[in-house]
């Protein structure tokens, strides 16, 4: 039995037998939806890495989907990656029941790592996205989210497809409390997650640095 949990833009999220899932195939294309290990995980990372340096080395290309607003993403993305390949390799580590040395000021994020899996949005040619998601007993927390530099379009449709994904995942396990802290610029701004589930803090206390939504199932 197929259950589907909700119709998206580039497709229907199912849930399988035995409880995995995927994008069933749509016009707009399909995903593979599946976690990767530390290293097949930074080694992406590190591909995607170097095609945003490219890109923004090679400047204003009027074919290059980085212009405009979207040039801003890649600039935020040429920041989070080379941290993200770091603390995949770490995960990769950690995987193996090595622990790496820590300073006493990397306390929290050891913990963080530790916690962390690697899920991912892949496809070939369409756009791809990946997030590191650690998981708490009271919380799961989406602790960044990339995606594919070269494909920064198709790329907004597999973030969505991921971060719904991710969300469906924890409220499966029993987890309603899905935070989504520090949200990656988007060229739609809020709205963007808001189609996703995910909304602003009701207090609208947070700063710009520390701004965390919150999944909810319905708008507030």
């Amino acid at each position: 039995m197929v259950t589907v949990l909700r119709s998206l833009a580039v497709g229907i999220l199912c849930v399988l037998p035995g409880g995995s899932t995927l994008v069933a195939p749509s016009v707009g294309g399909s995903y593979i939806l599946q976690d990767l290990g530390g290293g097949k995980g930074s080694f992406l990372l590190h591909t995607w890495n170097r095609a945003a340096m490219d890109l923004r080395a090679n400047g204003f290309q009027p074919s290059s989907e980085a212009l405009g607003n979207r040039a801003l993403r890649l600039k935020q993305l040429t920041k989070r990656l080379p941290k993200m390949v770091s603390q995949a390799k770490i995960i990769g580590t950690l995987s193996q029941g090595t622990t790496p040395t820590f300073d006493d000021t990397d306390t929290q994020l050891a913990q963080r790592l530790s916690k962390t899996r690697l899920a991912a949005a892949l496809s070939a040619g369409k756009g791809s996205a990946l997030a590191f998601v650690s998981e708490w007993p009271d919380h799961v927390s989406i602790d960044a989210c990339v995606v594919n530099p070269s494909y920064l379009i198709a790329g907004e449709d597999a973030e969505a497809v991921l971060l719904e994904n991710v969300a469906q995942q924890a409220l499966a396990s029993g987890i309603t409390n899905i935070r989504l802290p520090r949200p990656s610029y988007q060229v739609e701004g809020d709205l963007f997650y808001e189609r996703c589930g995910f909304f602003a803090s009701e207090d609208g206390t947070d700063a710009a640095e520390d701004r965390v939504l919150y999944y909810r199932t319905s708008a507030p």
